[in-house]
């Protein structure tokens, strides 16, 4: 059977709406497989040449005959007042056609192909003009442009074999030239230059357009969240790690605020307080965090940072005078890093201001103490869930899926980028290695410094990489700085995100811990555009290269990950 490009048609195709070219690959396709023919040729023409494109409705290469250009007509076809006309036989439209004049056109651009491609490579390349619905017999009086021996018809569906060899016979002759046949590699070298084989790797930048788009407008599903809340004062919206819960805390503490009270935005951590001062500014919205709360109303700071939260919590409980209360309307975020005593005290302080309370959480995140608080599935009246992911690639939010256990049709979306990838390491220094690697990769591809974030699942004290380091000459700074390259936990990551993250210290013996889990959850979450899991091989000291190998490859295959492979076996 003749091998026919392109190899995927539509399950039903058009074929132009033409039954002559449809009755012709059909045809074509009972040829034995020394042919392969192109089907829907198209073309440019270098500038400055009389015809500037075109398309060759068949091109047939035979290994001992050439290359034959093949223009198709169906319908009545006659020749008039120097013109070939064509006759739709369903509607009984006359129209002017110039088939020989376009199978000439593809002979010749494909001469010049193959001459600029192929160089070294002789071979006839010829035309012929398939008329399918005609049939011709042994007509003489034709135009001078033309011979019989150029023109198929009809009867030539019956034997396509016999017809396309008399149509390379004419040519041979009629040029004089005798071609040898192609070497296998000859060949091969006439295919790829007539349909070479491409791939374009999608840039970072483009996937980050498409991303950052679509988390912008939010989902239909969102904004109903946010219509819902217009008439719930009180509600707990949960939402997994890139569903755009921040946003939505966001846009409903402005929609709260244009009423002209006060609202106050309250997170936990420090880098996202920091981001949301900085960044989004809103009339008549205080942003706090647990921690500059609690000293805006103690009034003590002789409490030293590390017990300032805990005594917060005792003194908000026990000794705040809640008629000193500013703030009437209250929005949380990363709700399940607060204590239950503190989030329904502010729900209480929401409904004797007569105000709203909307907390947003996730309940898998809750890193930042033992227990996730109660309110939220207990004691809050409304509950709503958001699904849809707007900050991870399809390829990130599949292996968190999978880590978490997560519905994937709920989660993901359907803007694809690159596939996270895993690396295994058991020394510091192939760490550092690797990580000087990601970020000059990441760097060539067009990211800044600060667009590159790594996160340790423990802390940087307690990390393999050393901070005093530069990577690929960019040095590691412990807060975003232009410049630089951010090194930090998860925990204090937690509630912002990079375009490229680099995830370590994730020890392999340690894998089914929850926490660890949680942790890599959140750290994975952060990336937006490209992500990589350096996994420290701690338990692999009693196994063979070859388990070793195992145990990564079932790893890789379970979480969705790609194994980075390059040092797999290096100094092992």
């Amino acid at each position: 059977m003749a091998k026919i490009y392109p190899s995927e048609l539509a399950a039903q195709p058009s074929f132009h709406s033409s039954a002559g070219e449809k009755a012709v690959y059909e045809a074509l396709q009972t040829l034995d497989d020394k042919y392969t023919v192109f089907y829907s040729f198209r073309w440019l023409n270098a500038d400055g040449q009389a015809r500037s494109e075109g398309e060759g409705d068949f091109i047939v290469l035979h290994p001992e005959h050439g290359i034959l250009s093949i223009e198709v007509k169906d319908g009545g076809i006659d020749y008039d007042g120097g013109a070939w006309w064509q006759t739709n036989r369903r509607t009984g439209a006359r129209k002017r056609i110039d088939p020989f004049n376009q199978a000439a056109a593809t002979q010749y651009r494909l001469q010049a192909i193959l001459k600029e491609r192929t160089p070294d490579i002789f071979t006839t390349v010829c035309r012929a003009v398939w008329f399918t619905s005609v049939e011709l017999g042994q007509t003489r009086n034709l135009p001078p442009e033309v011979v019989r021996d150029i023109i198929l018809d009809q009867t030539a569906l019956e034997a396509p074999d016999a017809a396309l060899r008399h149509v390379f016979d004419y040519w041979r002759r009629h040029l004089g030239f005798y071609m040898r046949p192609w070497a296998p590699g000859q060949y091969q070298a006439i295919l790829r230059a007539l349909m070479p084989s491409l791939h374009f790797v999608e840039s970072l930048t483009s996937i980050h357009r498409e991303t950052a788009a679509d988390a912008i407008l939010l989902t239909r599903q969102q904004a109903s969240v946010l219509e819902f809340l217009q008439e719930q004062p009180t509600a707990a919206i949960h939402g997994l790690a890139g569903t755009g819960k921040t946003v939505l805390a966001l846009e409903r503490a402005r929609r709260l605020a244009a009423k002209g009270r006060p609202v106050l935005y309250l997170c936990f951590n420090e880098f996202l307080l920091t981001h949301l001062q900085n960044e989004c500014s809103i009339p008549h919205v205080t942003f706090h965090n647990v921690r500059t709360l609690a000293q805006e109303l103690m009034q003590d700071d002789t409490i030293p940072i590390e017990r300032v939260i805990p005594a917060f919590y005792d003194f908000f409980e026990t000794s705040f005078d809640d008629s000193t209360w500013a703030w009437p309307d209250i929005v949380v975020d990363e709700g399940q890093d607060l204590s239950d005593s503190l989030i329904a005290h502010l729900a209480d302080l929401a409904e004797l201001y007569d105000g709203s309370f909307y907390v947003f959480y996730d309940r898998e995140q809750y890193i930042m103490q033992k227990t996730s608080p109660a309110w939220m599935d207990t004691k809050a009246e409304c509950r709503l869930v958001i699904y849809r992911n707007c900050r991870n690639t399809h390829e990130i939010a599949d292996f968190i899926s999978r880590l978490m256990g997560i519905p994937a049709e709920r989660y993901e979306n359907q803007i694809h980028g690159l596939p996270p990838t895993a690396f295994f390491y058991r020394d510091n220094e192939r760490l550092l290695r690797r990580a000087e690697q990601f970020v000059a990769q990441m760097m060539k591809d067009g990211l800044a410094p600060e667009d590159i974030a790594i996160l340790t699942i423990h802390s940087v004290k307690h990390s393999r990489l050393p901070m005093d380091v530069k990577l690929a000459g960019r040095a590691l700074a412990l807060t975003p700085e232009p410049g630089k390259i951010l090194f930090t936990s998860t925990r204090k990551f937690k509630g912002l995100e990079a375009k490229a993250v680099l995830l370590i210290d994730s020890e392999t013996s340690r894998l089914d811990d929850p926490l660890i889990r949680r942790l890599l959850y959140v750290g994975a979450s952060r990336a937006s555009l490209c992500l990589e899991v350096a996994f420290y091989e701690d338990d692999a000291d009693t196994k063979s290269r070859a388990e070793r190998k195992a145990d990564e490859d079932a790893l890789c295959a379970r979480l969705g990950l790609k194994n980075h492979g390059d040092t797999r076996h290096e100094g092992r």
